[in-house]
């Protein structure tokens, strides 16, 4: 199988991606400063897996996953956000 390393489009950690509905979501954590723990999450989405588009979720993210037509994000301090 042959890899092509595509552009995110940013330099946080990303922890998590699915597909489902035609779109493929990643999720991750974007720290403050070298070493601080991450302060915010981010949530980047795709319909082709080449061009991202950034979101910011107020608590970092570590996961996500798709099912019964809904994307759940998982995080820190018992965050789950949801959407369609």
């Amino acid at each position: 199988m042959k890899w092509t390393k595509r552009d995110s489009g940013t330099k946080s950690d990303l922890y998590g991606v699915t597909y489902g509905n035609g779109i493929f979501v990643a999720v991750g954590a974007v720290g403050t400063k070298l070493g601080s723990p991450p302060s915010n999450g981010i949530i980047l989405t795709s319909r082709d897996g080449v061009k991202w588009t950034k979101r910011t979720s107020e608590k970092p993210l570590g996961g996500v996953t798709y099912g019964n037509g809904i994307f759940v994000a998982v995080g820190d301090n018992g965050t789950i956000l949801t959407s369609p």
